[in-house]
């Protein structure tokens, strides 16, 4: 990528002193934050599942004050907006402004979005009238803001994100959050591959102990991308085998979901000859259905 980290990208600009400005803008733009279900998880392939979730049954996206009716609004903010300038930047507004709901026709109009959203939500809308973004030199907020922009179908938004993600150096939660991307954003091909290369560089001697808790912390995207590499560098696959064991075994709030896709998508990795194949298949024969069993073979 020839953008660097630290040049401008091409934009219009010029609109930036009239951001949140309410003499020069047509609407008022209500936004409701809301909070998450305790019971999910915070981040990892919850990530991946904003755009599922804030999709309605047609397949459209959902951004309305009749998004997630059930959950409490913790604060309502007021922000002053030009509809013609966020319809120009953005599909979502387009469509928000034009097509017949109830607030394309009044002056305030309302989204919803989950709390652990609204700094990302914030720096999309700024870089709708600015051509810029604040958050330019981490890479967790730059993938936050990415999955705004996906959101709310700012596309100059996402080209800028991903040039700066293709040029800052990643961190293993980085890498795994890229990962995680939804398969909407088309153009993120190239830095998911920087992913799976970064983490396949990162754990070459991922059986070591240095690294054990680390990954057995890992989301199942991060092991697979580490475990899809041809060669793991070791003496015998069986301890590869065990490897994926003890990940699928060990404590986590989604355990079930890691045995099934340790069994159908992780294990298959694993090249084990004709001989050492035969054994452990009889070692794990009940093992992704019945934890008990599970939990005593990570004993062994």
């Amino acid at each position: 990528m020839s953008t660097g980290a630290g040049a401008e990208p091409e934009t219009d600009d010029g609109y930036e002193a009239v951001f949140n400005v309410e003499v020069f803008s047509d609407r008022e733009l209500r936004v409701e934050v809301v909070g998450r279900d305790d019971d999910a998880p915070a981040s990892g392939a919850s990530r991946k599942r904003r755009r599922e979730e804030d999709k309605g049954d047609d397949g459209e996206d959902i951004g309305s004050s009749c998004t997630v009716t059930s959950t409490p609004v913790l604060r309502v903010e007021t922000i002053y907006v030009s509809s013609a300038i966020l319809a120009a930047k953005s599909s979502f507004f387009y469509k928000f402004f034009s097509n017949g709901m109830k607030e394309s026709g009044q002056r305030q109009a309302t989204v919803r979005i989950a709390d652990s959203e609204e700094k990302a939500f914030m720096e999309v809308l700024r870089f709708m009238y600015s051509g810029k973004l604040t958050a330019t030199t981490e890479p967790i907020p730059l993938v936050d803001i990415l999955m705004a922009a996906d959101k709310f179908e700012a596309v100059s938004c996402m080209k800028r994100c991903v040039q700066l993600l293709m040029v800052l150096p990643m961190t293993p939660e980085s890498a795994v959050m890229c990962l995680d991307l939804p398969c909407s954003i088309s153009m993120v091909a190239d830095l998911t591959e920087a992913a799976k290369k970064f983490l396949a560089e990162r754990y070459t001697e991922f059986l070591s102990k240095e690294f054990q808790d680390e990954l057995m912390r890992m989301p199942p995207a991060g092991i697979e991308a580490i475990l899809s590499r041809n060669d793991f560098g070791v003496a015998s696959e069986v301890a590869v085998y065990d490897f994926v064991l003890r990940w699928a075994c060990s404590p986590c709030p989604n355990s079930e979901e890691r045995r099934n896709i340790s069994s159908s998508r992780l294990l298959p990795l694993v090249r084990l000859g004709m001989t050492n194949a035969a054994f452990y298949s009889c070692r794990t024969l009940n093992w992704a259905v019945k934890r008990e069993q599970c939990a005593a073979l990570c004993v062994n």
